[in-house]
Order: structure tokens, then sequence, then C-alpha cells
């Protein structure tokens, strides 16, 4: 009897949570970004500089996902991070740039379990990455400093630092040359 009390007090609280959090993102749609501003400064673990988030943005468990300082996030893009699993958080280094309708899911189900129990890990974003438009990437990747993804791509694995990678899943296509400006 206790065991179902407690579970419909852990459905209770999920539905309120997710109420609010539905109720905040719609607010965010109509607000101007220098409105939004200093809620993102509140909701995330960390929140850097100069960066710019654009509308229909969806953040689960804000509280467990940083930015660094000069990020562009695209329109539409969303990222879960985990609650039950303490290691499901998202970090995007500096000097990054996520095209729209990007999808970044830290955490997920157990396949070998009847009762789908949740996993979850870790999302790294280097800094100087780009990542088209439309990519999905999953639970443990890390994607290097100055990688690219291209636009369309399911990342399931970590992506090498330099690297240009695309497809499903997303494969090396190249490795990415810098230029200097004794190049130019």
């Amino acid at each position: 009897m206790l065991e179902v009390v407690e579970l419909n007090i852990h459905k209770l609280k999920f539905s309120l949570f997710s109420f609010a959090d539905n109720l905040l993102f719609l607010v965010f749609q109509i607000l101007p970004y220098f409105l939004r501003l200093p809620f993102y400064k509140i909701l995330f673990s960390d929140f850097g500089k100069r960066n710019h988030i654009d509308f229909r943005c969806y953040f689960r468990y804000a509280h467990k996902i940083s930015i660094g300082s000069d990020v562009s996030i695209n329109r539409g893009s969303s990222f879960f991070a985990g609650y039950l699993v303490k290691e499901a958080s998202i970090s995007i280094g500096d000097h990054v740039a996520i095209g729209p309708e990007c999808r970044f899911f830290a955490a997920g189900h157990d396949t070998e379990d009847l009762n789908l129990a949740d996993t979850g890990a870790p999302i790294v974003v280097g800094s100087y990455v780009w990542i088209g438009g439309g990519t999905v990437i999953l639970q443990g990747v890390t994607v290097g400093e100055g990688a690219i993804v291209a636009g369309g791509s399911l990342v399931t694995k970590s992506v090498e630092p330099y690297t240009i990678v695309g497809g499903n899943p997303a494969r090396k296509i190249k490795d990415r040359i810098i230029k200097t400006a004794q190049d130019s």
C-alpha cells in the first residue's frame, strides 16, 4: 500500500513539473531574447556570454545543461538531459554553432530490461564545433573540439577532434583542415 502511495506522489510531482515546464516553454515562445536571457542564466548550470538561443528551443532539466560562450542555437533544437540518472547531462563548449531542429538525448532506456529502466550518459560538445541542422546526438557521445557534424546525421559514437562526420549512423568523412593567416 505504501509503495502505491509513493508511486502516486511521484507521478503527481512529475505531472506538476511537466505542467510548469510546458508553461515556461510557451512563455518563452513569445518573449524576445533579451527578456529570456535572465531566465537562461538562472535555469542552466552554466551559461556563458554572447550566446543566442532562437525561438522554439526546448531544454528538459536545464539545471543539468551547461552552455559556454559565443554559442548559437538555432530554431527548434531540443536538449533532453536525464533526471533519474545523475550522469545524463549536456555540456556545450565555446564558439559552437547548432543548426535548426537538432536533438540531444542524454537519457534513454535499457532495452534489456522489461521495465525499460532509465539509462543515461553525458553528451559533451567541444569548442569550435558546428552541428548541422536536423542532427540527433545520443547519450554518451563526445563531439571533439573543432569537429563538424553534417546536417541530418545520427551521432551514436564519439567524434574525433577536427574531423567531419555525417550519415546515419554518422561516420568520418574527412579531417577538417583549418586555414591559417599564412594560407590566405
